[in-house]
């Protein structure tokens, strides 16, 4: 008995004491209210150095935590954070931290020049600090400062402090480092002699670093004169021999970072008076042998995104220049491995966004570079029409999809004048054409029934470019369950496919040509419709396994 009495008290006791223990941030906050008094008491006692720094800095977080954005810069202008700083200079694991823990804190408050012209000193110091943890917590904060005022001066110690962090084998110190280095303002940086050696001094380690580099430098050859600063510094002089570099994924990441600056005029000049272009060129692989080959699988996608992109806006010189990219597509398109297939529909849909590149690519000595045999000339979009259709209709249901939107996309008509407009559905209608076994049924409607909402979007896609073609008109009214299905309100339909009905609907309905391709009951059906409310009791088309091969 005497025992549950000495337990019950003891319990007593505890919960007494959590009583006292503040249960908001706010009655935390209450221990340290904002005044005057307690940073300046703070950083006192760190200048006298006559107390653990621990329980200062950890004061300090407590003090700022719940603070509103307000009242934190207040408390960061009112500290001395060279004082902060020097705590790092300790091997105390949890002291750290929680040094770290402030000065993201503080830092993220205040503005760039304040921080840059009073702490640059501090800053180079700390990323040199031994513990990855302050490198991860300074650089981020470094590239936020930078960002939001990238006209600061930046004092040639820490950027070159930044610079050696693009070595750290700790991707997310290198990672931010990179970041940060991106907005170094290029002139003022490239005329530094001691930058200059710093770079090719990293470059030389190995090719890893040199990626990081060289994703610098292109994202400063946004000019030019920026692209000529860079090359008659000798930072490119490397960049040849790294596309040919053994390791593939390197090259794949120096290819992917060479994108933006090849579909630039200036930036496409330079790297092709250099050699890049048809190193790259060299790369690109079409052969049944060649792409059995594992590295080519993964290199032969970059190079080809590579060409895709500039012949998006070089349509003919890339198609006269360089063919192969066109026959490895082709090439592709035949192959059994589906990631190959998939490489190379959306290549054609990237290339058909483009009306300029469809216009220069209906050229039919396109037989001759694809060695397509057949008895009429083909131009290109006819013969990637008719692989498509046969993946489109296959029963390879995750290549269904994007060979759907391909061929939308090369039947898609731009918006523009009458004349021009007329000559894209002539077109247009040419590419249809190439698409075999009935594809209103066997592609567009055989897909919208199919219980997979990619297809079924896909195909509810290419309906709609039908619909806004006279000649496309005439093809969907020939397929009277395709209709019905666009009146049909399906419980199970997505928001997605009930908003291309819709737009299909009034696309229909607007059509200036829709009087003279469809009939009249049709067009009684269209004007007084409401997909959402009609036929609400009607049988669903049944969705059965063999449908997904027709």
């Amino acid at each position: 008995m005497n025992d549950l009495i000495s337990a019950f008290r003891e319990v007593f006791k505890i919960n007494q004491l959590i009583l006292t223990i503040p249960s908001t941030t706010a009655q935390l906050n209450d221990l340290f209210q904002l005044n005057t008094d307690f940073v300046p008491i703070a950083m006192q006692k760190l200048l006298t150095g006559n107390i653990n720094v621990g329980f200062v800095v950890s004061d300090c977080n407590i003090y700022l935590i719940g603070r509103n954005r307000s009242d934190v810069l207040k408390a960061a202008n009112l500290m001395d954070l060279n004082l902060i700083f020097d705590c790092l200079n300790t091997t105390d694991i949890l002291l750290i931290r929680e040094v770290c823990a402030l000065l993201q804190t503080t830092l993220s408050v205040l503005q760039s020049n304040y921080v840059f012209n009073k702490y640059s000193a501090s800053i180079e110091r700390s990323i040199r600090h031994p513990d990855d943890t302050v490198k991860s917590t300074i650089l981020p904060l470094l590239e936020k400062l930078l960002a939001d005022d990238s006209n600061v001066d930046i004092p040639l110690d820490l950027a070159c402090t930044i610079v050696d962090c693009l070595t750290s084998s700790n991707m997310s110190i290198s990672y931010n480092a990179v970041k940060c280095v991106k907005y170094f303002r290029c002139g003022e940086i490239l005329s530094s002699t001691s930058i200059i050696s710093k770079f090719k001094t990293i470059m030389a380690i190995d090719t890893k670093i040199r990626t990081r580099v060289y994703d610098i430098l292109i994202h400063w050859a946004k000019s030019v004169d920026a692209l000529a600063l860079i090359s008659s510094k000798g930072l490119f002089s490397n960049l040849v021999t790294d596309i040919k570099y053994p390791d593939v994924i390197m090259q794949v990441v120096t290819v992917q970072m060479l994108i933006p600056l090849g579909i630039t005029e200036y930036g496409f000049d330079y790297l092709n008076s250099i050699g890049i272009i048809s190193g790259l060129y060299r790369l690109l692989s079409s052969s049944p042998i060649e792409l059995d080959n594992p590295s080519v699988v993964i290199l032969n996608p970059i190079v080809l995104d590579f060409f895709i992109q500039i012949t998006q806006v070089r349509p003919f010189f890339i198609f006269t220049s360089y063919p192969k990219v066109f026959v490895v597509i082709y090439e592709m398109l035949k192959e059994e491995d589906d990631s190959l297939i998939g490489v190379a529909i959306n290549a054609i849909t990237n290339l058909a966004s483009s009306w300029e590149c469809k216009m220069l690519l209906d050229n039919p000595t396109a037989s001759v570079i694809l060695n397509y045999e057949d008895s009429d000339q083909l131009d290109m979009w006819s013969i990637f029409m008719i692989e498509l259709s046969r993946i489109a209709s296959s029963t390879k249901i995750e290549l269904k999809a994007g060979a759907i939107q391909a061929i939308t996309k090369i039947i898609q008509v731009e918006k523009g004048e009458l004349s021009s407009r007329h000559d894209m559905i002539e077109r247009t209608k040419k590419w249809y054409k190439q698409l075999k076994d009935n594809p209103i049924k066997n592609i567009v409607h055989a897909s919208c029934i199919l219980p997979f909402l990619n297809i079924q979007q896909a195909g509810f896609e290419m309906f709609l470019k039908l619909a806004e073609q006279p000649w496309g008109q005439e093809e969907i009214v020939t397929c009277a369950p395709l209709m019905d299905l666009l009146f049909k309100d399906c419980p199970t339909d997505q928001i997605i496919v009930k908003n291309l009905k819709k737009m299909i609907i009034k696309t229909l309905l607007e059509s200036d040509t829709s009087k003279t391709t469809l009939s009249e009951e049709l067009l009684l059906r269209i004007q007084n419709n409401d997909v959402i409310k009609s036929n609400e009791h009607s049988p669903q088309p049944d969705v059965l396994v063999e449908n997904i091969a027709i």
